[in-house]
């Protein structure tokens, strides 16, 4: 069977009672699809080797935890047993969830639950639905337009402690300079840091890379697996940076004009040579419509055309012509054949 790769930051949200519904759903199938079993041993070996290397401050009631998830998965030994450091000892519970001892998962999804509170008094958490796009001052007067079907959060302590931001989904960022913290933005395995600029990033879980686009100034792309200084990518004006999920393969390019970055932000969807069913995708998300294909070979297209303030109807006319189909529309839901 073909592995697939986890998404590891998607796995910590979940420990720390963070994951959207969305989200949610996508760990729980990393739980119980066997596709995923390698990658997320991995994941625990490489964390574990970490934890070995490191010493932690006691957690909080962490030593009660520990022993209410043994009583869960395992009798009492019989003599007494060195304990882990608590601050990380779920680590152990996921590796015991995939030999066997599957009542963690639940047990696990109640203490999330439990410490959903506490952590929506320390983060921010704002989210679009399909069809909704917003504008979003960050208490350092810095500029956020986040996408339809995209999901920020940051920190209470953000522009005090830090100035961080973790996405899901894609937004154009206006970085108001200055301060004593950098601004990041955590995007899965990446980290991208403004050295002064706008730029645009889209990480959706539903596709196979991420991208981070430079319409002006500077920004480094960090990896914390690259040996050294961890830099994957220095992005200058115009410079697009792809990144492959699941390869780790990295391919930087030029593009030609810095309008067309985050142009979406002015209602202008730009495709050039996408596949009709990435197009498709992009359009339920930007007007809220559910789309479908008739057949495999009438989502076979592939397009280049641009949708300036066009509305749905408009949109899905443009698509038609283009790609050769036909459209048929009945209120949010659309058949293409």
């Amino acid at each position: 069977m073909r592995q697939l790769p986890v998404d590891q930051t998607l796995i910590e949200l979940y420990i720390n009672g963070r994951c959207t519904a969305a989200q949610l759903a996508e760990v729980r199938q990393y739980l119980h699809d066997p596709a995923y079993r390698e990658s997320l041993q991995e994941w625990l070996h490489q964390d574990w080797q970490q934890l070995s290397r490191e010493s932690y401050a006691p957690e909080t009631g962490a030593g009660d935890k520990y022993r209410q998830f043994l009583a869960l998965v395992q009798p009492a030994p019989a003599t007494p047993v060195k304990q882990l450091p608590t601050v990380r000892w779920w680590k152990v519970a996921i590796a015991a969830a995939f030999t066997g001892m599957i009542a963690f998962a639940g047990w696990r999804w109640q203490q999330s639950l439990r410490q959903r509170a506490l952590q929506e008094q320390q983060w921010v958490q704002l989210h679009n639905e399909a069809g909704k796009r917003t504008r979003i001052t960050l208490p350092d007067s810095s500029q956020v337009y986040l996408d339809a079907a995209s999901s920020l959060q940051y920190n209470k302590n953000y522009g005090i402690t830090n100035r961080n931001i973790v996405l899901e989904g894609e937004a154009y960022f206006e970085v108001k300079h200055g301060g004593a913290h950098p601004f990041s933005v955590q995007t899965g395995s990446l980290t991208t840091v403004d050295v002064g600029t706008a730029f645009n990033i889209r990480y959706r879980h539903t596709e196979p890379s991420i991208k981070v686009t430079v319409a002006e100034g500077i920004v480094n792309v960090m990896d914390p697996t690259r040996p050294q200084t961890g830099v994957l990518a220095r992005l200058t004006q115009q410079q697009q940076l792809h990144f492959d999920k699941a390869t780790g393969k990295t391919i930087v390019q030029t593009l030609p004009d810095a309008e067309s970055i985050g142009a979406w932000r002015h209602g202008i969807l730009i495709f050039r040579q996408q596949p009709l069913k990435a197009v498709a995708a992009e359009l339920e998300r930007h007007y809220g419509i559910s789309i479908r294909f008739a057949s495999p070979e009438a989502s076979r297209g592939v397009i280049t055309t641009i949708l300036h303030h066009s509305t749905v109807d408009e949109a899905l006319d443009i698509v038609a012509m283009t790609a050769g189909v036909s459209v048929k529309r009945s209120g949010k839901d659309v058949l293409i054949k």
